[in-house]
C-alpha cells in the first residue's frame, strides 16, 4: 500500500533494475528532463510515461497512477484486511497523504473510517486524539452528506462513553439533518439511538416519545434484526408506560428475530427485567422461565453468563426461592467450563441467597469464597465495591468487628484509585 509519486516509482525501479538515467532515456528523452521528472520537478507526458513504462517492464497504468488514486485504492484494500492492526495502520498511513496533499474529502472519509474503528475496538483514548482533526476535516468539506457522517459517529462517541446526553443530543442533529435531505434510512437508525439514550438515562417518557416515531420508519431499518430492537425497545417501554401495546409489540419482535433464539431469550429477559422493576413479580419470574428455556445450549460459556445475568434479576428483586436452583446449576457449569470470572458471580449469588434464607454461616463463606475468586480476576474497581458488600453483609449479621475491617479495606483501596 505504498504510496509513491510518478517520479519515485520511475526512480525506484530504475536503479533497482540498474539503469542509468542516460540509458533509459536512449534518444528519445532528455537526461535533464527525465532528472526533473524522477525528482517531481515537473510532471511527464502520457507518451514519456508509456514509453518509460515499456522500457522498465512496469505497468503503465500503475505509472499513471497519481497520489490521489493510489490513495483512493489503498482505501478499498484496507476494507478487506482482517487483520485489525493492519487496518489501522493502513489507514493513517493514507491519511497522512491526504493530508500533506490537501486532499480533504479523502482525508474526511479516512478519519470517518479511523474513528469508527476505534469505538468499535473500545480504544476511544484514541478517538480523542483525532476528533478535533475530523471536525477541522468536516468544516473544510461540509456537505449534507458528510454532517450526517459527523454527526452519528461523535453520537456513536457519547453513547460508548456513557455521555448519555450528549449522545442524544447529537442523534437528535442527525434527526433533523437527515429529514432536510429526506435521507430516512439514517433518521430511522438516528431516532433509534437517540430513544436508546434516554433509556440509559431512565428518561422512559421521553425515550418514549422518540420511539414511537419508529413506526413510521420501520421499513428504513435495513435488517430484520434491527426492526427486531425497534420493536423490542417500544415492548419495553409499552410496559413501563402500561401502555395496551406491549403484547402486539413483543409479537412483531419474536417474529423478527426469527431462528435467532439468543436474541429472542435476550429481548424476554429485557421484558423480565421490566416487570420485576414495576413490581410485576410472579409475570416477571414466568418470562425468566421462558427466556432460559429458548436460550440455545450450543455455547456452554454464553448460555452461563446469560443464566447468571437472570439470577441477578432474580436475586435482586428478592425471589431467592426461585433463583436458588438456577444458581446451583449455573455454579456447576462455570465449573465444569473452569470459567473463574462466572464461578466468582455463581459464588456471589449463592451467598446472597442463602442470606436470605438465614443461613448465615454458609452465607459467609460463600461471601468469602467469591471474595477470594474475585482478588484473583477482578478490577480494582470490583473489589473496592466488593469490600463495601462484604462490610454491608457482616453490619446486617452484627459482626461490627469484621464490618469495619472491610469497610476500611473499601477506604484504603479508594484512596488508591
Amino acid at each position: 500500500m505504498e504510496i509513491l509519486s510518478t517520479g519515485e516509482k520511475i526512480k525506484r525501479t530504475r536503479v533497482y533494475k540498474g539503469y542509468t538515467l542516460k540509458e533509459l532515456c536512449s534518444d528519445k528523452i532528455s537526461v535533464s528532463k527525465m532528472s526533473c521528472i524522477e525528482n517531481d520537478k515537473i510532471g511527464a507526458e502520457d507518451w514519456v510515461l508509456d514509453f518509460v513504462a515499456k522500457e522498465l517492464d512496469m505497468q503503465p497504468d500503475y505509472l499513471k497512477k497519481d497520489i490521489k488514486q493510489q490513495i483512493l485504492s489503498n482505501i478499498e484494500k484496507a476494507k478487506g484486511l482482517n487483520d485489525l492492526k493492519e487496518y489501522e495502520d493502513a489507514l493513517e498511513y493514507n491519511l497522512k497523504y491526504a493530508e500533506e496533499f490537501g486532499y480533504s474529502e479523502v482525508a474526511f472519509n479516512l478519519i470517518h473510517l479511523l474513528f469508527n474503528h476505534y469505538i468499535v475496538t473500545g480504544e476511544l483514548e484514541k478517538v480523542q486524539l483525532v476528533i478535533s482533526k475530523y471536525y477541522e476535516l468536516w468544516n473544510k468539506c461540509c456537505t449534507s452528506e458528510n454532517e450526517l457522517l459527523y454527526y452519528m459517529d461523535v453520537a456513536r462517541y457519547f453513547y460508548a462513553t456513557a455521555e448519555y446526553i450528549q449522545a442524544a443530543g447529537y442523534f437528535r442533529n442527525v434527526r433533523m439533518a437527515s429529514k432536510k435531505c429526506n435521507d430516512y434510512n439514517t433518521l430511522a437508525r438516528a431516532t433509534y439511538n437517540e430513544a436508546a439514550c434516554y433509556v440509559m438515562l431512565q428518561n422512559y417518557e421521553r425515550a418514549y416519545e422518540v420511539a414511537v416515531r419508529l413506526g413510521e420508519l420501520m421499513d428504513f431499518l435495513e435488517l430484520d434484526l434491527k426492526k427486531a430492537d425497534a420493536y423490542h425497545m417500544l415492548a419495553m417501554l409499552s410496559l413501563r408506560r402500561d401502555e395496551k401495546k406491549f403484547s402486539d409489540y413483543e409479537e412483531k419482535a419474536y417474529k423478527l428475530y426469527g431462528a435467532n433464539l439468543d436474541y429472542k431469550a435476550k429481548a424476554m429477559h429485557n421484558f423480565a427485567s421490566v416487570m420485576l422493576d414495576v413490581s410485576r413479580k410472579n409475570q416477571g419470574a414466568s418470562y425468566i422461565e421462558k427466556a432460559l428455556s429458548c436460550y440455545p445450549n450450543d455455547n456452554l460459556a454464553e448460555r452461563v453468563n446469560f443464566m447468571l445475568e437472570c439470577i441477578f434479576d432474580l436475586v435482586d428483586h428478592g425471589l431467592l426461592d426461585k433463583a436458588k436452583d438456577k444458581c446451583e446449576e449455573a455454579l456447576d457449569l462455570a465449573i465444569e467450563i473452569d470459567n473463574i470470572k462466572y464461578i466468582e458471580k455463581a459464588y456471589y449469588f449463592k451467598s446472597r441467597i442463602l442470606e436470605g434464607e438465614g443461613d448465615y454461616l454458609k452465607a459467609e463463606m460463600y461471601m468469602n469464597l467469591s471474595l477470594d475468586t474475585l482478588l484473583k480476576c477482578g478490577n480494582t474497581s470490583d473489589i473496592y465495591k466488593r469490600y463495601l458488600l462484604v462490610g454491608d453483609m457482616y453490619h446486617r449479621m452484627n459482626n461490627v468487628t469484621e464490618s469495619l475491617k472491610y469497610f476500611n479495606f473499601a477506604i484504603q483501596l479508594e484512596k488508591k484509585m
